[in-house]
Protein backbone atom coordinates (compact mmCIF):
# COMPACT_ATOMS: atom_id res chain seq x y z
CA UNK A 1 0.00 0.00 0.00
CA UNK A 2 1.31 3.53 -0.23
CA UNK A 3 1.11 4.02 3.36
CA UNK A 4 4.19 1.29 3.45
CA UNK A 5 5.71 2.64 0.54
CA UNK A 6 7.47 5.34 2.39
CA UNK A 7 6.14 8.49 1.43
CA UNK A 8 4.88 10.35 4.89
CA UNK A 9 1.73 10.24 6.88
CA UNK A 10 -0.12 12.74 7.69
CA UNK A 11 1.06 12.30 11.21
CA UNK A 12 4.99 12.01 9.70
CA UNK A 13 4.49 15.31 7.88
CA UNK A 14 2.76 17.28 10.63
CA UNK A 15 5.50 16.60 12.87
CA UNK A 16 8.46 17.83 10.18
CA UNK A 17 6.85 21.07 9.20
CA UNK A 18 8.56 22.82 11.47
CA UNK A 19 12.27 21.60 9.80
CA UNK A 20 11.23 21.48 6.14
CA UNK A 21 14.35 23.45 5.40
CA UNK A 22 15.74 19.78 5.75
CA UNK A 23 14.63 18.77 2.28
CA UNK A 24 14.12 14.95 1.68
CA UNK A 25 14.39 14.23 -1.65
CA UNK A 26 12.30 11.89 -3.04
CA UNK A 27 10.39 8.84 -6.50
CA UNK A 28 8.31 6.29 -9.36
CA UNK A 29 5.60 4.90 -10.97
CA UNK A 30 5.70 4.00 -14.04
CA UNK A 31 9.23 4.36 -16.83
CA UNK A 32 10.91 1.22 -17.71
CA UNK A 33 14.41 0.01 -16.33
CA UNK A 34 16.39 3.33 -17.88
CA UNK A 35 13.47 6.04 -17.44
CA UNK A 36 11.63 7.59 -14.59
CA UNK A 37 8.30 8.86 -15.27
CA UNK A 38 7.31 12.14 -13.27
CA UNK A 39 3.53 12.44 -13.53
CA UNK A 40 3.14 15.82 -11.79
CA UNK A 41 -0.10 17.29 -10.97
CA UNK A 42 -0.72 20.74 -11.81
CA UNK A 43 -3.90 22.54 -11.19
CA UNK A 44 -5.71 22.90 -14.23
CA UNK A 45 -4.92 24.30 -17.80
CA UNK A 46 -4.04 27.68 -17.57
CA UNK A 47 -3.10 28.31 -14.08
CA UNK A 48 0.46 29.43 -13.55
CA UNK A 49 1.49 26.18 -12.05
CA UNK A 50 0.30 24.64 -14.89
CA UNK A 51 2.19 26.83 -17.29
CA UNK A 52 5.52 26.23 -15.43
CA UNK A 53 5.31 22.57 -15.44
CA UNK A 54 5.12 22.74 -19.18
CA UNK A 55 8.05 24.70 -19.37
CA UNK A 56 9.93 22.44 -17.26
CA UNK A 57 8.80 19.76 -19.44
CA UNK A 58 10.10 20.58 -22.48
CA UNK A 59 13.21 21.19 -21.26
CA UNK A 60 13.72 18.24 -19.46
CA UNK A 61 12.63 16.30 -22.70
CA UNK A 62 15.44 17.52 -24.75
CA UNK A 63 18.10 17.72 -22.07
CA UNK A 64 17.49 14.25 -20.07
CA UNK A 65 17.35 10.74 -21.23
CA UNK A 66 16.33 9.60 -17.87
CA UNK A 67 13.67 11.51 -16.60
CA UNK A 68 10.09 12.10 -18.12
CA UNK A 69 8.58 15.15 -16.64
CA UNK A 70 4.36 14.70 -17.99
CA UNK A 71 2.33 17.74 -17.13
CA UNK A 72 -0.82 16.31 -15.89
CA UNK A 73 -3.98 18.39 -15.41
CA UNK A 74 -5.46 17.20 -12.59
CA UNK A 75 -7.89 20.26 -11.74
CA UNK A 76 -7.25 22.01 -8.66
CA UNK A 77 -4.50 21.69 -5.93
CA UNK A 78 -7.10 19.44 -3.58
CA UNK A 79 -7.84 17.08 -6.96
CA UNK A 80 -3.74 16.54 -7.03
CA UNK A 81 -3.89 15.05 -3.86
CA UNK A 82 -6.45 12.96 -3.99
CA UNK A 83 -5.01 11.56 -7.34
CA UNK A 84 -2.34 10.89 -5.35
CA UNK A 85 -3.75 9.35 -2.72
CA UNK A 86 -5.77 6.87 -5.19
CA UNK A 87 -2.40 6.19 -7.09
CA UNK A 88 -3.27 8.46 -9.96
CA UNK A 89 -0.13 10.57 -10.00
CA UNK A 90 3.50 10.29 -8.12
CA UNK A 91 4.37 14.01 -7.61
CA UNK A 92 2.32 17.25 -7.98
CA UNK A 93 2.17 20.85 -7.16
CA UNK A 94 0.27 22.54 -4.47
CA UNK A 95 -0.21 25.69 -2.34
CA UNK A 96 1.20 25.29 1.13
CA UNK A 97 -2.10 26.74 1.94
CA UNK A 98 -4.39 23.54 0.83
CA UNK A 99 -1.09 21.20 1.93
CA UNK A 100 -1.46 22.53 5.22
CA UNK A 101 -5.56 22.25 4.93
CA UNK A 102 -4.54 18.51 4.08
CA UNK A 103 -2.57 17.42 6.98
CA UNK A 104 -4.91 19.45 9.40
CA UNK A 105 -8.01 17.80 8.23
CA UNK A 106 -9.58 20.81 7.36
CA UNK A 107 -11.85 22.34 4.95
CA UNK A 108 -12.14 20.30 1.84
CA UNK A 109 -9.98 17.35 3.54
CA UNK A 110 -12.35 16.63 6.65
CA UNK A 111 -13.29 13.68 7.73
CA UNK A 112 -14.29 11.49 5.90
CA UNK A 113 -12.78 13.17 2.81
CA UNK A 114 -9.06 13.68 4.58
CA UNK A 115 -6.32 11.97 2.87
CA UNK A 116 -3.78 10.32 4.87
CA UNK A 117 -0.88 9.54 2.65
CA UNK A 118 1.54 12.49 1.07
CA UNK A 119 4.80 12.67 -1.07
CA UNK A 120 8.18 14.28 0.13
CA UNK A 121 9.23 17.69 -0.40
CA UNK A 122 10.98 18.17 -3.58
CA UNK A 123 11.68 22.16 -4.80
CA UNK A 124 9.62 25.58 -4.48
CA UNK A 125 8.62 26.53 -8.06
CA UNK A 126 5.90 29.48 -7.68
CA UNK A 127 4.95 32.62 -5.98
CA UNK A 128 2.00 34.13 -6.72
CA UNK A 129 0.38 37.73 -5.58
CA UNK A 130 -3.23 38.09 -5.49
CA UNK A 131 -4.81 41.11 -5.84
CA UNK A 132 -8.23 43.22 -6.84
CA UNK A 133 -9.16 44.38 -10.17
CA UNK A 134 -12.27 45.86 -12.00
CA UNK A 135 -13.72 46.93 -15.58
CA UNK A 136 -11.78 50.11 -16.41
CA UNK A 137 -15.97 51.97 -16.95
CA UNK A 138 -16.74 50.28 -13.68
CA UNK A 139 -17.46 52.93 -10.78
CA UNK A 140 -15.94 50.45 -8.35
CA UNK A 141 -13.12 52.54 -6.80
CA UNK A 142 -12.21 50.67 -4.08
CA UNK A 143 -13.05 47.19 -1.93
CA UNK A 144 -16.01 48.56 -0.21
CA UNK A 145 -17.73 48.74 -3.51
CA UNK A 146 -17.84 45.20 -4.15
CA UNK A 147 -20.54 44.06 -1.99
CA UNK A 148 -23.92 43.72 -4.17
CA UNK A 149 -21.60 43.17 -7.44
CA UNK A 150 -21.26 40.57 -9.19
CA UNK A 151 -17.50 39.10 -8.87
CA UNK A 152 -15.29 36.86 -9.49
CA UNK A 153 -13.22 34.92 -6.94
CA UNK A 154 -11.41 32.20 -8.98
CA UNK A 155 -12.79 28.82 -9.61
CA UNK A 156 -14.73 27.32 -6.97
CA UNK A 157 -12.18 24.06 -7.06
CA UNK A 158 -8.90 26.42 -6.51
CA UNK A 159 -7.06 26.21 -3.29
CA UNK A 160 -6.58 29.94 -3.83
CA UNK A 161 -10.05 30.02 -3.79
CA UNK A 162 -10.94 28.56 -0.37
CA UNK A 163 -7.60 30.50 0.71
CA UNK A 164 -9.33 33.63 -0.04
CA UNK A 165 -12.72 32.65 1.12
CA UNK A 166 -11.14 31.94 4.66
CA UNK A 167 -8.92 34.96 4.83
CA UNK A 168 -12.19 36.85 4.58
CA UNK A 169 -14.92 34.95 6.01
CA UNK A 170 -12.23 35.16 9.34
CA UNK A 171 -13.09 38.48 9.59
CA UNK A 172 -17.42 38.47 8.09
CA UNK A 173 -16.36 39.56 4.75
CA UNK A 174 -17.13 36.39 2.76
CA UNK A 175 -20.36 36.07 3.80
CA UNK A 176 -21.73 39.47 2.04
CA UNK A 177 -19.05 39.23 -0.83
CA UNK A 178 -20.55 35.69 -1.57
CA UNK A 179 -23.55 36.86 -2.84
CA UNK A 180 -22.30 38.50 -5.75
CA UNK A 181 -19.60 36.02 -6.43
CA UNK A 182 -20.16 34.26 -10.31
CA UNK A 183 -18.30 30.83 -10.49
CA UNK A 184 -16.98 30.01 -13.87
CA UNK A 185 -13.72 28.27 -14.79
CA UNK A 186 -10.69 30.75 -15.67
CA UNK A 187 -11.42 29.93 -19.31
CA UNK A 188 -14.56 32.19 -19.27
CA UNK A 189 -12.91 35.52 -17.23
CA UNK A 190 -12.16 37.44 -20.55
CA UNK A 191 -15.81 36.67 -21.91
CA UNK A 192 -17.19 37.49 -19.04
CA UNK A 193 -15.47 40.57 -18.27
CA UNK A 194 -16.10 41.69 -21.70
CA UNK A 195 -19.73 40.76 -21.51
CA UNK A 196 -20.12 42.65 -18.45
CA UNK A 197 -21.35 39.22 -16.32
CA UNK A 198 -18.94 40.38 -13.64
CA UNK A 199 -17.02 44.02 -12.85
CA UNK A 200 -14.70 42.93 -10.68
CA UNK A 201 -12.78 40.06 -10.15
CA UNK A 202 -8.94 38.36 -8.18
CA UNK A 203 -6.22 37.68 -10.41
CA UNK A 204 -2.51 37.33 -9.25
CA UNK A 205 0.93 37.60 -10.66
CA UNK A 206 3.23 34.92 -10.57
CA UNK A 207 6.98 35.80 -9.57
CA UNK A 208 6.10 38.98 -9.65
CA UNK A 209 6.54 39.25 -13.60
CA UNK A 210 3.98 37.35 -14.87
CA UNK A 211 0.28 36.81 -15.29
CA UNK A 212 -1.73 33.05 -15.79
CA UNK A 213 -2.94 32.79 -19.74
CA UNK A 214 -6.25 33.56 -18.83
CA UNK A 215 -5.73 36.75 -17.27
CA UNK A 216 -2.83 37.73 -20.15
CA UNK A 217 -6.60 37.07 -22.45
CA UNK A 218 -8.07 39.69 -20.10
CA UNK A 219 -5.18 41.64 -20.86
CA UNK A 220 -5.67 41.49 -24.46
CA UNK A 221 -9.57 41.58 -24.75
CA UNK A 222 -10.38 44.21 -21.65
CA UNK A 223 -9.42 47.56 -20.08
CA UNK A 224 -9.15 46.72 -16.98
CA UNK A 225 -7.48 48.91 -13.43
CA UNK A 226 -6.13 47.42 -9.91
CA UNK A 227 -8.92 49.12 -6.96
CA UNK A 228 -7.81 50.57 -3.40
CA UNK A 229 -7.81 47.71 -1.13
CA UNK A 230 -9.67 48.97 2.18
CA UNK A 231 -8.23 48.78 5.57
CA UNK A 232 -10.92 46.22 6.64
CA UNK A 233 -9.50 43.79 3.42
CA UNK A 234 -5.98 44.65 4.35
CA UNK A 235 -6.27 44.05 7.69
CA UNK A 236 -8.12 40.75 6.76
CA UNK A 237 -4.60 39.79 4.43
CA UNK A 238 -2.09 40.98 7.32
CA UNK A 239 -3.93 38.59 10.37
CA UNK A 240 -4.58 35.30 8.26
CA UNK A 241 -2.14 32.83 9.33
CA UNK A 242 -3.02 30.99 6.56
CA UNK A 243 -1.29 33.46 3.52
CA UNK A 244 1.56 35.80 3.29
CA UNK A 245 0.79 39.43 2.67
CA UNK A 246 2.76 42.04 0.87
CA UNK A 247 2.54 45.38 -0.60
CA UNK A 248 4.19 45.63 -3.92
CA UNK A 249 5.41 48.56 -5.83
CA UNK A 250 3.44 47.92 -9.12
CA UNK A 251 1.17 45.64 -10.43
CA UNK A 252 3.34 42.96 -12.95
CA UNK A 253 2.79 41.51 -16.22
CA UNK A 254 0.17 43.50 -18.00
CA UNK A 255 0.37 44.82 -20.85
CA UNK A 256 -1.74 47.80 -20.67
CA UNK A 257 -1.16 50.36 -17.41
CA UNK A 258 -2.84 49.30 -14.67
CA UNK A 259 -0.89 50.84 -12.13
CA UNK A 260 -4.77 52.68 -11.49
CA UNK A 261 -4.67 55.67 -8.68
CA UNK A 262 -1.73 56.74 -5.52
CA UNK A 263 -2.61 54.19 -3.96
CA UNK A 264 -0.74 50.76 -2.37
CA UNK A 265 -1.02 48.02 -3.87
CA UNK A 266 -1.84 45.82 -1.26
CA UNK A 267 -1.52 41.64 -2.33
CA UNK A 268 -1.78 38.22 -0.19
CA UNK A 269 0.38 36.00 -1.72
CA UNK A 270 0.64 31.94 -1.47
CA UNK A 271 3.87 29.99 -2.29
CA UNK A 272 3.98 26.10 -4.28
CA UNK A 273 6.74 23.13 -4.37
CA UNK A 274 6.68 20.26 -6.12
CA UNK A 275 6.66 16.95 -4.11
CA UNK A 276 7.14 13.88 -5.41
CA UNK A 277 6.05 10.22 -4.05
CA UNK A 278 8.97 8.58 -2.14
CA UNK A 279 9.38 5.46 -4.47
CA UNK A 280 10.66 8.13 -7.34
CA UNK A 281 14.47 7.58 -7.08
CA UNK A 282 16.45 10.61 -5.40
CA UNK A 283 18.87 10.54 -8.36
CA UNK A 284 15.83 11.57 -11.19
CA UNK A 285 14.45 14.32 -8.54
CA UNK A 286 18.35 14.99 -8.46
CA UNK A 287 18.36 15.03 -12.15
CA UNK A 288 14.87 17.34 -12.67
CA UNK A 289 16.79 19.98 -10.10
CA UNK A 290 20.20 19.55 -12.05
CA UNK A 291 18.48 20.44 -15.63
CA UNK A 292 16.30 23.78 -13.71
CA UNK A 293 19.17 24.52 -12.47
CA UNK A 294 21.49 25.03 -15.65
CA UNK A 295 18.36 25.48 -18.00
CA UNK A 296 16.20 28.12 -16.13
CA UNK A 297 16.95 30.11 -18.94
CA UNK A 298 15.50 27.97 -22.00
CA UNK A 299 12.39 27.58 -19.22
CA UNK A 300 11.84 30.93 -18.91
CA UNK A 301 11.89 31.46 -22.56
CA UNK A 302 8.85 29.31 -22.80
CA UNK A 303 7.38 30.55 -19.60
CA UNK A 304 9.04 33.63 -17.67
CA UNK A 305 7.02 32.53 -14.54
CA UNK A 306 10.00 30.18 -14.34
CA UNK A 307 12.31 31.38 -11.71
CA UNK A 308 15.48 31.30 -11.66
CA UNK A 309 17.44 28.53 -10.22
CA UNK A 310 20.85 29.80 -10.78
CA UNK A 311 20.18 30.76 -6.83
CA UNK A 312 20.13 27.94 -4.85
CA UNK A 313 17.58 29.49 -2.60
CA UNK A 314 14.98 29.95 -5.04
CA UNK A 315 14.64 25.70 -4.92
CA UNK A 316 14.20 26.68 -1.00
CA UNK A 317 12.03 29.60 -0.87
CA UNK A 318 9.28 27.72 0.02
CA UNK A 319 10.27 25.89 3.11
CA UNK A 320 10.72 28.75 5.43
Amino acid sequence: TMADNGNQSRWDVLKGTAGLGAITLAGCLGGDDDTVDLTVGSSSSGSSTYGNSQAIQRVVSNESDYVNFITQDAGGDPQSMRLFEDGELNSYSSGNYILNQALQQTGPFEAPDNIENFPQHGFGHLSLNLYWMALEDSDIETTDDLFGRDIYALPAGWGLRAMTEEMYGNVGLWEDLEEGVVNFETTEAASALEEGRVEAFITYSSNYTQLPSWATEIDSRVDVRPIEMTDDFVDAAQDFGGAGYEEVDEIGGWNQDVQGGDFAKHTWTETYPYLFDSEVPADAVYELMDICHNHFQSMQDANPTILNWDDPENFTFQLT
